[in-house]
């Protein structure tokens, strides 16, 4: 029978944007095909989500990301600065 453990996860990302790059037209574009945003932050918070969860991996290279395009031509750059794991949790096998 399986063991089930409970873990927080926490992560601190570090996201760099070029405010450049994200004009009016991209905002406007954007939020007619995914998110309401309206910010900078907004789409720092979707890029860390996403980094966090695995969806992308812009810490060694370069990619594609739906809905910004390729990375590198839209200024858009993390760094995992830590990630920290705390057992919650362990239920009886």
């Amino acid at each position: 029978m399986p063991q089930t453990f409970e873990i927080d996860v926490t992560q601190t990302i570090k996201v760099s944007l070029d405010p450049a790059k994200f004009t009016d037209a991209f905002m406007e574009q954007f939020r007619a095909s995914f998110f309401p945003f309206f910010t900078l932050a907004d789409h720092a918070h979707h890029i860390a989500q996403m980094q966090a969860r695995g969806v992308i991996d812009l810490t060694s290279s370069p990619e594609f990301v739906e809905g910004y395009g390729p990375s590198a031509e839209m200024g858009i750059a993390v760094q995992v600065e830590s990630a920290i794991t705390d057992l919650i949790r362990e239920y009886p096998a």
